[in-house]
């Protein structure tokens, strides 16, 4: 991308104000004093792209007054902003020009409007008519053709990755955060190797943004791996659901599902699952069951189909037998009910015991974790040593009451770990034990239910003369309403079970799709861009004059894409070097913003290489880049290494310490255009 342009007007009462300048397609020194409006014209210029959340905002908020209520005209006079806009043209790497105008004070336009118009409207003075309206900071802007990331995707030629976000699923990685590694604002900017990414809930976003830029083919992985993360939460969740649903149907028939685990299992097979109908003499199958059921009607049946009447002494006969029936199943279903109270109460205390455990074992490890550290620092009592009298120190206050042996902290951990799952497992095991104890409840209360009213049909039919038995019939009905809901429940028992054989097959596949994934994070082709990257680096640390380590012993981790050093502490004596120090926190201020440059710059080089496939922009924003006092032979390094980059667009603004000989020594033999001003930024357009 090429900045050729940018033209900032201001309608006020006493004409129009503003600036316009023009861009070299390599390097341009913007530079001005202190106050003299260098921040404005770095904000307008990110302003205008839509890329003003790398300063901290969205909207013409983030704009200094002078561009949208007032600003002074020599040092008295105070001038009212009537409206304000920005005007920037743009070329591609195709060579195709459009014009951006976006909105800073106006009363019919919104500033979450950029028009965009064909050709060069500011250096070729193409007439600007027909202007595409595009929107921002909406929904839909960076994905929907009407919205102005998608088209600046579009336009420089990207495909922007889905990466995951941090609350699961996945997102674009959006432009504002590539952006990020390409402009570098005054302010927050020189605090990080890529400052400022806008936060859009993206995982590990800054390694994500050098990733892309970078061209490693993580992403695919990356994405894949991520959905197949969202699937198999979705196949657990579909699983529980189902399982509970068929646990419930069946338990208010008294049965209980056998075979069908409580978790996915990507072996499950339907044909592995019984229905079982529980008694008092234990579990029978269900199928057996109503067997049993349609025999008896059948025996009915044929009793009715005598037309005889019954005897009362048969039908006394029956009613003790029922009524004997009625209080062995009152004393079984008082018993079942004791039992299942006493196991709720076991787990309740399984639970309890489960969560202490839970909680020593969280503090163990607390303090292991507290005691390592402490020893990694050379702190004598992390070794059990008094710093003051060097003796050894207990890990108990109760040292004289202690007789026995006693365990250490790793002891401690890995015995309180085994305790866990223990419990782990007893809990597991009376959860199972209470379905199946109320499943058996249910069943005794429905053959209670039945033999109640089977014994009052007998005592009204000890009154009556009719032909046919009521008892009969009613437990004939009794026994089709039961046959029919069994069958029912069948049905939909075994379309439930054939879901759950479909969702251990998709668990199945996922699983061989996640073990197709790489092993290693990054392919071989991705690591030999990660070594050149780190050489790039290397050089240009060292040009620059970083002086905190030894440049040949930065490496570009791959954990992050972040330099770090093997074994080496910075700025720190402690008696042992702590592995891989990340450099940020070891190097002086000056001494990170060189890391600032080199990193930025190498990502560039990196993408650009023969043969490479990055995705840098090939266009570098500085402001101010020569923090914290950095030194003139430094910066001059920079500026001349930006400008022999013939692919590279790079525009500095910098003060130079409002210094003409320190602007002389930066500058010098360094190819550039300058644009500079004196007094204020903001002056009458022509």
């Amino acid at each position: 991308m090429i900045i050729r342009a940018i033209r900032l007007k201001i309608e006020t009462a006493l004409g129009p104000y503003g600036f316009f300048f023009e861009f070299s397609r390599r390097l341009t020194v913007v530079k001005g004093n202190n106050s003299s409006g260098k921040s404005t014209f770095f904000n307008t210029l990110l302003y205008s792209l839509g890329m003003e959340e790398l300063v901290g905002g969205k909207g013409e908020k983030t704009l200094q007054y002078a561009l949208k209520d007032s600003f002074y005209v020599g040092d008295e006079e105070k001038v009212s902003v009537d409206s304000s806009e920005v005007w920037t043209e743009l070329e591609n790497r195709a060579g195709y020009v459009v014009t951006l105008r976006r909105a800073i004070k106006d009363s019919q336009r919104g500033t979450k409007l950029i028009e965009i118009y064909q050709g060069a409207c500011l250096t070729d003075q193409v007439a600007a008519v027909d202007a595409r309206p595009t929107y921002l900071h909406d929904g839909g802007s960076a994905t929907r053709e009407e919205g102005f990331y998608s088209f600046l995707e579009s336009f420089l030629g990207l495909q922007l990755p889905k990466v995951a976000r941090t609350s699961g699923g996945d997102a674009k990685l959006y432009l504002q955060a590539i952006f990020a590694a390409h402009a570098v604002e005054q302010k927050r900017g020189w605090t990080d190797y890529i400052a400022n990414i806008p936060f859009y809930g993206i995982r590990d976003a800054r390694t994500r943004v050098a990733e892309f830029i970078l061209g490693l083919g993580i992403f695919e992985s990356i994405l894949l791996r991520s959905q197949l993360d969202a699937a198999a939460v979705a196949i657990n969740r579909d699983w529980t659901q189902l399982v509970s649903e068929i646990k419930r149907d069946v338990s208010e028939l008294g049965l209980l599902l056998d075979g069908v685990p409580n978790q996915p299992v990507a072996s499950f097979e339907s044909s592995s699952t019984r229905l079982l109908k529980l008694g008092d003499e234990g579990a029978s199958d269900a199928d057996e069951y109503i067997k049993t059921l349609l025999a008896e009607h059948a025996v009915l049946q044929a009793q009715a189909d005598l037309k005889g009447p019954s005897s009362n002494a048969l039908l006394l006969e029956k009613l003790e037998s029922a009524d004997a029936e009625v209080q062995r199943l009152g004393v079984l279903h008082e018993r079942a009910t004791s039992n299942l109270l006493l196991e709720r109460a076991s787990l309740q205390e399984y639970e309890s015991l489960l969560a202490e455990v839970k909680g020593d074992l969280e503090k163990n490890k607390s303090a292991k974790k507290l005691r390592d550290l402490g020893a990694q620092q050379g702190i004598s009592i992390a070794s059990g040593q008094c710093p003051t009298c060097h003796q050894s120190v207990e890990d108990t206050l109760l040292r004289e009451m202690v007789t026995g042996p006693e365990m250490d902290i790793e002891d401690n951990i890995a015995y309180l770990d085994s305790q866990r799952r223990m419990l782990e497992r007893q809990i597991a095991g009376y959860d199972e034990s209470i379905q199946r104890s109320t499943s058996t409840i249910s069943s005794i209360e429905k053959q209670l239910e039945a033999r109640r009213d089977h014994a009052a049909a007998l005592r009204v039919d000890l009154g009556s003369s009719n032909l046919q038995s009521k008892a009969q019939i009613r437990r004939q009905v009794s026994i089709e309403l039961e046959v029919s809901r069994l069958q029912r429940l069948d049905e939909t028992v075994s379309r439930k079970v054939v879901q759950l054989a479909q969702l251990g097959t998709l668990l199945r596949e996922n699983q061989i799709a996640r073990r197709a994934l790489p092993k290693d994070q990054y392919t071989d082709q991705d690591m030999e861009r990660i070594r050149l990257f780190e050489k790039f680096f290397r050089s240009n640390a060292g040009s620059f004059g970083y002086e905190s380590a030894q440049t040949a012993d930065i490496r570009i981790s791959t954990d992050n894409l972040v330099p770090t050093l093997a074994d080496i502490e910075l700025r720190e004596i402690i008696e042992k070097p702590r592995p891989m120090a990340d450099i940020r926190s070891d190097s002086s201020a000056s001494d990170f913003v060189r890391l600032i440059w080199s990193y930025l710059l190498s990502l560039f080089e990196t993408s650009s290489a023969p043969g490479a496939t990055g995705n840098h922009l090939g266009i570098l924003l500085f402001d101010e880049p020569g923090q914290h006092s950095m030194r003139e032979e430094s910066q001059r390094a920079l500026l001349l290494h930006l400008s022999k980059k013939g692919n590279l667009q790079s525009i500095v603004a910098a003060s130079f310490e409002e210094s003409p000989i320190t602007f002389r020594n930066v500058t010098n033999n360094v190819s550039h255009k300058l644009i500079s001003w004196e007094g204020k930024l903001i002056r009458p357009l022509s």
